[in-house]
């Protein structure tokens, strides 16, 4: 698959990881034709509505060699097998408690040879591991998705942000979070470096461990 939008907003990427990112879009558009990974509508946008989308946390997120994530709700592996494509020195978990996403994922990581990557068919809250990072993509409303996250991390800064939860959200994070004393540590607009009408009114949000309770 090849990747305009990718080359023309990402052009620090290197050639082989864009190459490498096509093949994953292939791979995601392959699998959906036998099982629900991303929604039928978006099958022909998989490279600026899944691909782009993920690949903007690497706009600010520079983790250290071996540093560990844990991608809840992966669905179709985003953002945690784009982000694993850029950072093969780093190690990630893709956990959904549907068993077939995890083996359709585990199974795309296989084909593209990411020997960084694996997968758990479980429910996070089952999860007794730490991680450096936890990524997930408007999963659930945030209380819920930092309640499963706030257990699986390791307060520290194994790169930059420093370790905790980097989660993609649109305007709704704010009214989810109203009442509560949990604040994230920063906001980015998506926006700001897509600027594309997709991308309006998404946000990338980072709450750094430990994250205190609701």
């Amino acid at each position: 698959m090849d990747l305009p939008l990718v080359r023309a907003y990402f052009p620090e990427l290197p050639e082989n990881t864009v190459v490498q990112l096509g093949w994953l879009g292939a791979c995601v558009r392959s699998w959906n034709e036998r099982i629900n990974l991303i929604s039928r509508k978006d099958a022909d946008h998989i490279e600026e509505h899944h691909l782009l989308h993920a690949l903007t946390m690497t706009k600010v997120l520079r983790p250290a060699k071996g540093a560990t994530f844990a991608d809840l709700g992966t669905g179709g592996g985003f953002p945690g097998l784009a982000l694993a494509i850029v950072y093969p020195e780093c190690r990630f978990t893709l956990v959904d408690s549907v068993g077939k996403k995890i083996n359709a994922v585990t199974a795309m990581a296989d084909e593209l040879g990411l020997n960084n990557v694996r997968g758990l068919a479980v429910r996070a809250e089952t999860i007794r591991e730490k991680f450096d990072y936890v990524t997930g993509r408007a999963v659930t409303a945030l209380p819920a998705f930092l309640g499963w996250a706030r257990p699986l991390l390791r307060p520290g800064a194994q790169g930059q942000p420093a370790n905790g939860v980097l989660y993609f959200k649109g305007t709704l994070w704010r009214d989810e979070l109203a009442g509560g004393a949990v604040r994230p540590t920063a906001v980015w607009p998506l926006d700001s470096w897509v600027n594309r009408p997709f991308f309006a009114e998404k946000f990338l949000l980072h709450f750094r461990a430990p994250i205190g309770g609701r």
